[in-house]
Formats: structure tokens, C-alpha cells, sequence
């Protein structure tokens, strides 16, 4: 599913600590630097069977490599060693086959003999489990990566963050184990990343984009991925993208709320008021759907302080919504970590329902971007038909082209026009007009909304941007302003219109920027100054 959302002025919480919470395991990266490029979670790993630690009591048949615990508490050695055998995952990327393996090589782990087990040689780590030495390590995860294709050429790397170090933990953190070379077609390597992996508080890795204006930057995790498209970042931001899985309780559980407030306990996890979770196909088994939330940190001289559109590319879990879904939405979180208890800000934008195959196109739009979103959906509502679309927003409509770059005579007014709806069939009739608003967030509207009757209101605003379609430069920074002084034109059936009144003697490029009171933000349309 494809996920997008547009946002202005972004504001995101720092790196924050998630001990106590679930991991996204550690991350396995795949890469040529051309044409592969694979990345996947240990949360991704699966072993078909779902199971629940002693330590955290959340569901899960991944997370091999910490022990079957998603929090990273240790499990014990009922997990680890299997009646003696391990325990054992296995996902497929490309034409990479991943194992991921618990192994305990003591005899004191019941059928298993007093062996040693060591990750390939050649790599960049060098850990082994010792059922030979009195005090060594006898039990930890191995990852191993066979090549099913033609010879492989390029880097492999297994690395993470864990908040234990020290003993046979690693000694500081991120640790990474890589490998760089070939790896022949039908050949296998093995990687770890500690002497005993379900000891060290689970994994953590985040993946750090660097933003370039008007490029796509991708965080990839198994078939997932988010892409984030900066319209005005500066050189040397950066976003780091941590998705962070969250259990949706048994299957159906997702679909019916428990709670007015979102709650994580004993693997139960809810939306405010009627949403529901979205889980991901990649990240759920059978009787046990997995939500995502995607934890949001920037970096850089702008802090977040950007407009950006992005994409968040998923399948849903077909296991637990095979009927698709409706009241499609993407919820977010100023400034806190994930997993979160108060999404306030919506910010779908439109969605497809999906073919038979489960890859489906959500979009959405938002302002003030926060520290942790989610896709989520309203189980009351009908179901939208497969292949058809619903946008909450149509627009800019004619003269006004999205596409086209617009030439406008400095001094002179936009007819801006919309429609704008909440649900299929169902437009939004009381859309007043806020005259300023205070970035980044846009949860209130600082001055009275006019007419002051309306419970949804819209601000109109400009910012100034490079001339991308002719590529005429524009070195000015001037961020987002109010339009101007016009009133907004309700013409019922949720189609309005604001007559944008532009400077006079301006020059340049701007994008007609919409904010609304849900966190939706837009800017379709790019415009020119003419003599």
C-alpha cells in the first residue's frame, strides 16, 4: 500500500530511547550499490510459529536474534534452545534466502553437544558460542544469507543498536558484522552480532536518509518502504526512519476498539475512537496481525523544517482484512516516540482499494509533522470498492493547473478551487477560513475561524520555491505566509474557492500552499511570476 503524506514546517522529536518497548530487530542489509539493494528486519524473519516470551508477553513468531522477545527482555533458555535444535526462521528477498537461527551448543541445552558455532569466516565480527570452554557463551542468534541466484557481488551487513553492552553483549553500540566480496550463486554466510543476542535488550536500527530538494530519499524494510521527497530541505538534512511493530492482538481484535484511547498491554494495541491499526503483511502471521508506526528523527542545519511529500509502501495483512478497508487514514504524533497513545493529527489524502495481490495505494497529505505515524482505518466504515479511488481533496481545478507550471501576473489574483470531502459521498459543507496559523502545528487556529459556525477550517498560505519546471533559479527563503485578505467562497457541496492575491513587483516561483485542521497540507500547484 502506498501511503503518502505532503507536510510543512516539520517538526520532529530527537532520538529517543525505546527500552521498554517493542524493537524493529536488527536490519540486514543487502546491497551492490546499483541494482540490489535489499533490506529487512528481524521482525520480518518469520518461524510460523506464534509464540509469547516469559518476559514481555507480546505475541510474535520473529525476532529470532533476540530471543523471540519483541521488547528485547530475555526470553530464556526455553526459547533459545528448542528442545535442543534451535529455533528457527526464514524469510525470501530477491534471490536471497534468510535464516535466522537461535543455536545452543551446550549439552546442558538438552540434545545439542559440546561443539562450537561460529559466524563465516571473513567477516568483519568474529563471534562464536563455546560449548567447549567453562563461562563461554553457549546460546545466541545467527543470521544467514544464501545466494540463489547468479554470483553476488557487493556488501552484506547485519547491524543494530542494543541497550545492553558489556559481558557478552557488544561492548558499545551500533554493532554491525559485514561482509564485502562475492558470494557465489547457491552459497551461504552466516553473521551475528553478540556472544548471546537474547541478553542485550533487544535491536534497534534505524535508517538515516540524507535529503536532497526535489530528490526521492527510501527507507527500505523486506517488500515495505518509506520514500520522503523534500520540497525546500537544505544540504546536509537528514531523517532517520525507524519502523517500529506494534501486535494488533488476535486476529479481529484490530477491527473492533476496545478502547477510546490507543493502549499497548498484552499485545493488544488500539486507535482513538472507532481507528483501527493497519497491520503489514510483512510483519504479521497467521492469527496474529502486526501493525507498523514509523518513528520520525531529523537531522541537519533545518531541523525538520520543510515541506515535504513522502510515501509509505506496504501490503496489508490479507490474514486478518481480506474484505479491504474503509476510512482509510494515516495518524500522527508531534514530538514522541513510538509505539504512541495519542494520534491527533489525520492527514489521509486518498486511497485505491487494492486487486487481489494485497499492494495497495494510500495517500495522504499533512502539516507539522510529528514523531510517530501510523496507517490506520475506521472498521465501521463500509469497505471501498476494489479499484476505486476516494480523495478527501480535488484540486486545484481549472485554470489552475497541478501539472503545468502557472503564470501568474505579479499584483493579480488565483482563483484557488477545491472540493473537499471526509468519507466517499460525504463533503465537507462548513469549511471557514483561518487567517494565520502557528507553524508548525496545526491543530488550532489562533484567531476565530470565519464564518465562526464552522467546525472545519482551512488555511491559505504561499511559500516561496526554486522554478523546478523551467528551472529558472530562485535564491529566495522566504517560508510559508498568509495569501492575503480574501474571504472564502463556500458553493456548496464541498467545493470552495479563495482568490490567492499575489505581491506586487514579486518575481520568482511560489507553490499555493492549503493547510487544514486536520493536519492535511497540500501544494499541488507551482506558479511563476510575470512581468
Amino acid at each position: 500500500m502506498k501511503l503518502i503524506c505532503c507536510t510543512a514546517m516539520v517538526v520532529l522529536a530527537s532520538a529517543v530511547a525505546l527500552s521498554q518497548t517493542p524493537k524493529s530487530g536488527a536490519l540486514l542489509t543487502i546491497t551492490n550499490g546499483s541494482s540490489v539493494n535489499l533490506k529487512i528486519y528481524d521482525s520480518q524473519i518469520h518461524t510460523g510459529t506464534v509464540r509469547t516470551s516469559g518476559c514481555d508477553l507480546v505475541p510474535t513468531d520473529a525476532y529470532v536474534l533476540q530471543g523471540g522477545a519483541p521488547t528485547g527482555c530475555d526470553s530464556g533458555d526455553a526459547f533459545e534452545t528448542g528442545s535442543g535444535a534451535g529455533v528457527t526462521g526464514t524469510a525470501t528477498l530477491g534471490n536471497f534466502t534468510i535464516t535466522t537461527q537461535y543455536l545452543c551448543v551446550s549439552t546442558g541445552c538438552g540434545a545439542g553437544s559440546n561443539t562450537t558455532m561460529c559466524e563465516t569466516s571473513g567477516n568483519t565480527g568474529s563471534v562464536c558460542i563455546d560449548g567447549n570452554t567453562a563461562g563461554a557463551s553457549v546460546d545466541t542468534g545467527f543470521l544467514t544469507v544464501k545466494n540463489n541466484g547468479a554470483d553476488f557481488n557487493g556488501t552484506i551487513t547485519l547491524t543494530g543498536t542494543s541497550t545492553t553492552t558489556g559481558g557478552f553483549c557488544p561492548a558499545s553500540s551500533p554493532v554491525t558484522d559485514s561482509f564485502t566480496g562475492t558470494l557465489a550463486g547457491g552459497a551461504s554466510r552466516t553473521f551475528a552480532l553478540s556472544q548471546d543476542s537474547s541478553n542485550c535488550g533487544g535491536f534497534n536500527a534505524a535508517q538515516t536518509l540524507t535529503l536532497t530538494a526535489n530528490q526521492p530519499s527510501t527507507a527500505s524494510f523486506g517488500k515495505d518502504d518509506y520514500v520522503i521527497k523534500p520540497l525546500n530541505s537544505a544540504a546536509g538534512d537528514t531523517l532517520d526512519v525507524l519502523p517500529v511493530p506494534v501486535p494488533a492482538g488476535p486476529t479481529g481484535s484490530e477491527q473492533s476498539p476496545a478502547a477510546s484511547s490507543l493502549t499497548f498491554s498484552a499485545g493488544s494495541h488500539f486507535l482513538p475512537t472507532t481507528y483501527g491499526c493497519i497491520p503489514y503483511a510483512d510483519f504479521s502471521a497467521p492469527n496474529n496481525p502486526v501493525c507498523v508506526e514509523l518513528h520520525l528523527m531529523p537531522g541537519g542545519p533545518s531541523n525538520g523544517n520543510y515541506l515535504y511529500t513522502a510515501t509509505n509502501d506496504f501490503n496489508i495483512d490479507k490474514n486478518s482484512l481480506a474484505g479491504g478497508i474503509g476510512g482509510p487514514s494515516f495518524l500522527g504524533h508531534h514530538g514522541v516516540p513510538c509505539p504512541d497513545s495519542g494520534f491527533d493529527i489525520n492527514i489521509f489524502f486518498t486511497y485505491t482499494a487494492p486487486s487481489a495481490t494485497f499492494g495497495d495505494p494510500l495517500k495522504g497529505g499533512g502539516s507539522g509533522t510529528g514523531s510517530c505515524w501510523v496507517a490506520a482505518f475506521d472498521p465501521n466504515a463500509a469497505a471501498i470498492p476494489t479499484g476505486t479511488t476516494f480523495s478527501s481533496f480535488t484540486g486545484f481545478q481549472s485554470p489552475v493547473s497541478d501539472t503545468d507550471l502557472n503564470l501568474v501576473k505579479s499584483g493579480s489574483g488565483v482563483p484557488l478551487i477545491w472540493t473537499y470531502f471526509s468519507s466517499p459521498g460525504v463533503p465537507i459543507t462548513d469549511l471557514g477560513l483561518c487567517a494565520s496559523i502557528n507553524a508548525p502545528t496545526s491543530s488550532a487556529c489562533p484567531v476565530p475561524v470565519v464564518p465562526a459556525t464552522s467546525s472545519h477550517w482551512v488555511f491559505v498560505g504561499t511559500i516561496v520555491t526554486p522554478c523546478m519546471i523551467d528551472n529558472t533559479p530562485n535564491t529566495a527563503t522566504d517560508t510559508t505566509v498568509a495569501a492575503g485578505s480574501s474571504s472564502l467562497q463556500n458553493f456548496g457541496n464541498g467545493t470552495y474557492q479563495y482568490n490567492l492575491k499575489t505581491q506586487k513587483g514579486a518575481t520568482g516561483c511560489f507553490d499555493a500552499v492549503l493547510i487544514f485542521d486536520t493536519g492535511l497540507t497540500l501544494f499541488p500547484a507551482n506558479f511563476k511570476y510575470t512581468k
